[in-house]
């Protein structure tokens, strides 16, 4: 593939090009929004899950241990607070509990799109189906992998905010200032938003996986079952 095409040319034709209907980013939010609801409550149920048969007590614990060491039981930004908490088991857990956590949105995007029914349900009810650039169904593993492609814009608007944060920066004070943030901010736009300038309605990110969304239903009535061949 040239550079050229790497670069700007989503329309690479394949021999079913003229039957393909691509969705449009209107369906695939209105399918992002349905996605992102039922994300929400499993990550919610497993968080409650998790609280109840495991990290309350582990809270109680670090809140024991600091009274020991501070005496008192509300933790502050100052450096000792910090050292302690990153210093106790508490720290690496959380660490672990919020990589599980993301973890499920990939593990259910992933799971759905490469199913028969090649949609996550978002997709199912927006009549959206996913397949690779040969009209082919995806893979558990590029769906995990274009998963975690598609979080770079909200990695990237926690680092700027963090940044902000830290230097006491208003958002628009900190892209005004740091000119690598800016930068690297057209880049993410460009990125994410690059769907309206190409035939195939697609992302920066989804043409990296060789991801494509066309409008349709598999007949598959459930995600688990069989594609016959």
């Amino acid at each position: 593939m040239s550079t050229n095409n790497f670069l700007f040319n989503f329309n690479v034709k394949t021999e079913n090009d003229a039957q393909k209907i691509y969705a449009t980013s209107m369906r695939r939010s209105l399918a992002g929004v349905v996605d992102c609801i039922l994300v929400l409550f499993l990550r919610a149920f497993f968080l409650q899950v998790l609280n109840n048969i495991f990290f309350q007590k582990l809270l109680l614990n670090f809140l024991d241990d600091f009274e020991k060491n501070f005496g008192t039981r509300v933790p502050k930004g100052t450096p000792e607070h910090v050292q302690f908490a990153m210093h106790h088991s508490i720290f690496i857990y959380s660490l672990i509990i919020i990589f599980l956590t993301i973890l499920i949105g990939a593990i259910y995007h992933a799971y759905f799109n490469s199913s028969s029914w090649q949609a996550t349900i978002g997709k199912r009810i927006a009549k959206v189906i996913t397949t690779n650039n040969n009209s082919e169904k995806v893979s558990f593993i590029n769906g995990i992998y274009h998963y975690f492609l598609t979080l770079i814009p909200v990695i990237f608007i926690l680092f700027a905010f963090i940044y902000s944060q830290k230097n006491g920066y208003t958002i628009f004070e900190a892209f005004t200032k740091n000119h690598i943030l800016t930068i690297l901010g057209l880049l993410v736009l460009i990125a994410t938003h690059a769907g309206p300038l190409n035939k195939k309605k697609i992302n920066f990110f989804d043409y990296l996986m060789k991801f494509e969304f066309h409008l349709g239903r598999t007949e598959q009535k459930m995600p688990w079952t069989k594609i016959n061949k």
